[in-house]
């Protein structure tokens, strides 16, 4: 006989820490590769949460975020909707469909019970197989603890718990990884702060389903912000800029005029980069930044040239060339030495000052500044060595 049975019945929770690791499966998947949930989602009547949002609507968008980094398709129907406990107590059989909802308990269909959530549980996914294909699922159903609090948001965790990432959580469930208990991934069995889909979680689902042909989603992105191309540098600035991947980056290299010149860190806070790229892991805190004295380098045309690696053997190159403008000297530690004391300064057009001159270091100089969009200031144009 070709009884069902349960794979898994998993459970998210609170708190949580990150160490080194790989994503983890659950031994099951979905053979065709997509899956429906007939879903009417509602918290003890109510169709929308604290802030206004639809259940349903947060639910389809988690799905989304899944279907976009893999080849699984997750369809969400409101039209006829299953509840997760088809086939237990009062409520009917309904052929397998897949369900989700706000419930004071678990159902399950295999010995017809409800079942408490157990201390601290926020959400329990539980998978069913066949006996005799117990690597192919044929139902799954979520339940949500309507006992505790809960609003769908971004960022931070907050005191209400947040629907989406929940979602999120449980419908890599559904697909077949289990807890990850090591990389930084939405897959974690504690939830935190963590609300979109990060490299490991993405990974795991491209195993099990293939990758995503999504043309609008790079592995990676990246600019370089400072300098900019045609820029001209002076004495002491940034390099700055950011980058984002699907995939965990092995490397980020740059060359200075076609010579190895550092490896760089990508974990400065970017708020803008996060909110313009949510669906990449860790776009909050993907920026860069060293300061650096383009004074030592040579005056005239120089080049940056910024590698990006993954893990997957995606490449992504950035190239900048930019002028430099210097004094003989590139360091003076004594500001007695810099004067404009017998200097003219007049109008060089209508956005530049012109400095005839200036003493730097015993020497003259010619400097005009020219008013810059980008950094919203004067900045140096042309340094001339007059005497």
């Amino acid at each position: 006989m070709n009884t069902r049975n349960i794979i898994a019945a998993l459970v998210l929770g609170l708190g949580g820490s990150f160490n080194a690791g790989a994503y983890v499966l659950d031994g099951s998947s979905w053979p065709e590769g997509k899956t429906t949930f007939h879903i009417d989602i509602n918290l003890k009547g109510a169709a929308t949460s604290p802030s206004g949002i639809s259940w349903n609507d947060a639910f389809r968008e988690s799905a989304e975020k899944w279907n976009a980094q893999s080849n699984f398709v997750f369809t969400v129907d409101t039209t006829d909707p299953s509840h997760p406990c088809a086939g237990v107590g009062s409520y009917p059989q309904d052929g397998f469909r897949n369900g989700a909802n706000f419930h004071p308990k678990v159902c399950n269909q295999v010995d017809g019970t409800e079942d408490d959530y157990g201390s601290k549980t926020l959400a329990v996914t539980v998978s069913y197989v066949y006996t005799s294909k117990p690597e192919e699922k044929v139902e799954a159903d979520i339940f949500f603890n309507d006992a505790e609090s809960w609003d769908i948001y971004g960022g931070a965790a907050r005191s209400q718990f947040d629907f989406k990432r929940v979602a999120l959580h449980e419908l890599g469930h559904v697909l077949g990884l289990g807890h990850e208990e090591s990389n930084p991934a939405i897959m974690q069995p504690t939830v935190g702060d963590t609300y979109t889909l990060q490299a490991d979680d993405i990974a795991g689902a491209q195993s099990l389903y293939g990758g995503s042909g999504g043309p609008t989603d790079p592995p990676i992105r990246m600019s370089i912000e400072e300098p900019f191309n045609g820029d001209v540098k002076a004495g002491i600035s940034n390099f700055r800029g950011w980058v984002v991947s699907m995939n965990p980056l092995v490397s980020l290299t740059l060359y200075r005029d076609g010579i190895l010149f550092d490896t760089l860190d990508h974990n400065g806070k970017r708020v803008d980069v996060g909110n313009k790229y949510p669906d990449y892991p860790g776009s909050e805190n993907s920026g860069f930044s060293f300061t650096t004295n383009f004074g030592i380098l040579s005056a005239g045309q120089h080049e940056y040239r910024l590698v990006a690696r993954d893990n997957q053997g995606n490449t992504l190159e950035k190239t900048v060339t930019f002028d430099v403008q210097r004094f003989d000297d590139a360091w003076v530690g004594d500001d007695s030495l810099i004067s404009l004391d017998n200097a003219a300064v007049s109008i060089a057009g209508s956005r530049e000052i012109r400095i005839d001159g200036m003493s730097h270091n015993g020497k003259e100089y010619r400097v005009i500044l020219n008013w810059k969009k980008a950094t919203q200031g004067f900045d140096v144009k042309e340094i001339t060595k007059t005497q």
